[in-house]
């Protein structure tokens, strides 16, 4: 038997999570949606059940919401868009790993950035600041292993899921 309550609470705390990463807590209840009833689902069959499942919620569940959310998740990979625009499209869930694996290779971007703006900096030390120069090194080898850690994470995600 389908419990409405505990669905709702579950979409919630995937809408909590995905606020707390910065995202919009819808992009949580659609692919906590997609979780617990998996099918293709249309937009305007998105955003009826999450208004039968979310009567109060503060963001609309209207199809503009959702289709946003749909983008962001299918630039991520968690969602598939399958269809055309004259017969519509469909969605499915691919992946709740997308997501994360996502933003963790985003992450290691964003360090190697750092990493190569540090090292300019240290480049252009012609007056040989010694401070600066251990500044420097502290951040490059502390960002270095952030990505030595979040390439192991990325590996543990592909092993476990298969991807």
């Amino acid at each position: 038997m389908k419990s409405d309550s505990l669905r709702t609470e579950f979409l919630h705390a995937m809408g909590e999570a995905y606020e707390k990463y910065g995202y919009p807590d819808y992009c949580g209840w659609i692919e906590g949606l997609l979780l617990l009833e998996p099918r293709e689902w249309s937009q305007r069959g998105i955003a009826d059940r999450l208004r039968e499942l979310l009567p109060a919620s503060k963001y609309p569940t209207s199809i503009s919401s959702v289709n946003r959310a749909l983008k962001m998740l299918e630039i991520y990979g968690v969602v598939e868009k399958a269809g055309s625009r004259k017969m519509g499209y469909k969605y499915r869930l691919l992946s709740s790993s997308s997501l994360v694996a996502s933003m963790l290779r985003q992450l290691t971007v964003l360090n190697q950035e750092y990493i190569t703006k540090m090292e300019g900096l240290a480049s252009r030390d012609q007056k040989g600041d010694s401070d600066l120069e251990r500044a420097i090194t502290y951040q490059i080898s502390v960002a270095r292993v952030w990505n030595r850690a979040v390439e192991d994470l990325l590996e543990a995600i592909s092993e476990d899921t298969g991807e």
